[in-house]
């Protein structure tokens, strides 16, 4: 008889060399004009990315123009918003110092962490408008249907 040996996966010692290389060792990563206006474009895209959607959830959730728009759609337009807004304070706050000093100045964790909700968020937007695209169908093709199954609950 033949005995199995299991593995067990360890994964590798990664270790953040990208700001503390040799290079950097004297007087740190250079910030050049270049990463000075790629900081500043990216901290005015982050300023309104979530501006703007919170500017939208506002709008759309209030008692004044809540009327004009039914509660499902209403619900799935302040899902987007809310998912837009995690992108601009969760991904793209995080991309201001790397801009700055041309290298990655956080920990193997906040990377990892970062690529995961890159991914994740990017298809749950996605996703979101997948399902605002079969209700808008639902809703223009079968009327009656759709004001019998989407309900206020």
């Amino acid at each position: 008889m033949s005995h199995k040996t299991t593995t067990i996966l360890i994964p590798p010692a990664l270790s953040n060399s990208s700001c503390s290389h040799p290079r950097y060792a004297t007087s740190g990563p250079p910030i050049t004009w270049g990463s000075v206006t790629e900081a500043t474009f990216v901290l005015l895209l982050t300023v309104g990315i979530c501006g703007a959607n919170i500017l939208v959830i506002i709008v759309i959730n209030t008692r004044r123009y809540s009327k004009y728009i039914h509660s499902q759609p209403r619900y799935l337009l302040t899902c987007l918003a809310s998912n837009d807004l995690a992108v601009g304070l969760l991904v793209t706050s995080v991309a201001f110092l790397p801009a700055l000093l041309t290298c990655w100045p956080y920990s193997e964790i906040i990377c990892q962490i970062q690529a995961l909700l890159r991914g994740a968020l990017t298809q749950q937007s996605a996703m979101i408008l997948i399902y605002m695209a079969v209700d808008r169908y639902t809703c223009m093709l079968h009327p009656v249907k759709y004001h019998k199954h989407a309900s206020k609950k």
